[in-house]
């Protein structure tokens, strides 16, 4: 997998696989010594021939691309390579909530500490917000909605930071 090129980034790790797409941790060379590291959400090959996913991934496409908060996981790029539909994003240097919850819970903890969850939700909150409140080029509401807002949708920073994904 190291290495392996996708127009004009390289996949280096495959970091997981849904329903309908698989994300890699990957890098984007601008010029010679040059790089930013991201991560390329890639369309199943399976769902390249709905039509109705495909729809589905472009307006995820449009609506994340056009969401530029320090909460939200930024999107840069979209398009296809050899027909297969791609997004490329932020990669957040951390762990899934779900992840996090899940070491909390192997350590013994009944519960995730109150300023840390508070902080959590501010920061989703925030996230949301901007989202919520997108209008368009003449002011009009987008009327925007998440409607997966869950543990494995919100990645923590190792800084702290709490990022909504998958628009």
């Amino acid at each position: 997998m190291a290495g392996t090129p996708f127009g004009k980034y390289e996949l280096l790790e495959r970091l997981g696989i849904g329903g309908m797409a698989i994300v890699y941790r990957a890098r984007y060379t601008a010029a010679p010594g040059i790089t930013k590291p991201v991560v390329i959400k890639r369309v199943l090959e399976a769902y390249t021939e709905n039509p109705g996913f495909v729809a589905q991934f472009i307006q995820e496409a449009r609506i994340s691309v056009g969401l530029n908060h320090g909460n939200i996981v930024q999107v840069f790029d979209f398009g296809q390579v050899e027909g297969e539909y791609f997004l490329a994003m932020e990669l957040v240097e951390g762990q899934p909530l779900s992840r996090a919850l899940k070491r909390a819970q192997s350590l013994g903890l009944v519960q995730v500490p109150a300023p840390l969850a508070v902080n959590i939700a501010i920061e989703m909150c925030k996230g949301l917000h901007h989202a919520h409140t997108r209008t368009d080029e003449r002011g009009r509401p987008l009327g925007l909605v998440h409607r997966d807002v869950s543990p494995d949708n919100v990645l923590i920073s190792y800084e702290g930071e709490g990022k909504i994904a998958h628009f």
